[in-house]
C-alpha cells in the first residue's frame, strides 16, 4: 500500500489539475445583471455524475436530457422529520418563485431524489411531490435500492438508519448548471 502522504499528494494534484481545466473552460458567455450578486460565478467543483433514475409515474429520468437547464439536486426521504421537509419547502418557494418570474421549466430543473426507496414508493414519493405542490420543472426521482446505491456514492450521499426508524444523512443541495 502507499503511504498516506503519496496518497495526499496525488489526490491534491489531482484536484488541482481539475480544478485549474474546469476554470479554463468554464468562461462566462454573458454578464448577469449586477442586481443578482457582486460575485455572480461560482467555482466548477466537479461535474455532475450523470445518472438514470425513475420518476413517480415510471418515467426514466436522465440528468443529461436536462443539460442546458440550471438543476438544483436534493437527496432527501418522505418521513424524515428535520432537514428534508425544510429543503423541500425552500425548493417549493424556489419553483413558485422561478414561475412568478417568469422562468420556464426549460431553464431550470428541481430534483429530489429519495435515499430511501424502500419506503418511499412511487405512490408515496407522488403525495409527497403533491403536498409541496410540485409543478412540471420539479423531478421526484427513486429507483430500487442497488441501482440508487452508485448515485448516492457518486454524490457522496450516504446515510445511517436510527433507532427510531429516521435515517441521518447529509442535508446539502447540489447546484448544476447549464
Amino acid at each position: 500500500t502507499m503511504p498516506p502522504r503519496v496518497i495526499r499528494r496525488i489526490t491534491i494534484g489531482s484536484a488541482l489539475a481539475l480544478i485549474a481545466s474546469a476554470v479554463g473552460a468554464h468562461e462566462p458567455k454573458v454578464q448577469p445583471a449586477p442586481t443578482l450578486s457582486n460575485a455572480p460565478y461560482l467555482a466548477v467543483i466537479r461535474n455532475a455524475p450523470d445518472f438514470t433514475l425513475i420518476d413517480v409515474t415510471g418515467r426514466e429520468v436522465r440528468l443529461a436530457d436536462l443539460r442546458g437547464r440550471v438543476v438544483l439536486l436534493a437527496f432527501i426521504f418522505t418521513s424524515c422529520h428535520a432537514a428534508c421537509p425544510l429543503l423541500s419547502q425552500q425548493m417549493a418557494l424556489l419553483q413558485a418563485s422561478l414561475a412568478k418570474a417568469g422562468m420556464s421549466a426549460d431553464q431550470v430543473r428541481l430534483v429530489s431524489i429519495t435515499i430511501d426507496p424502500e419506503r418511499d414508493t412511487a405512490a408515496v414519493l407522488a403525495q409527497y411531490a403533491k403536498s409541496f405542490a410540485a409543478g412540471a420543472r420539479w423531478h421526484f426521482l427513486r429507483e430500487s435500492p442497488e441501482r440508487l446505491r452508485p448515485v448516492l456514492a457518486a454524490y457522496d450521499e450516504w446515510s445511517t438508519p436510527l433507532a427510531n426508524g429516521e435515517l441521518d444523512h447529509p442535508a446539502r443541495l447540489h447546484l448544476i448548471d447549464k
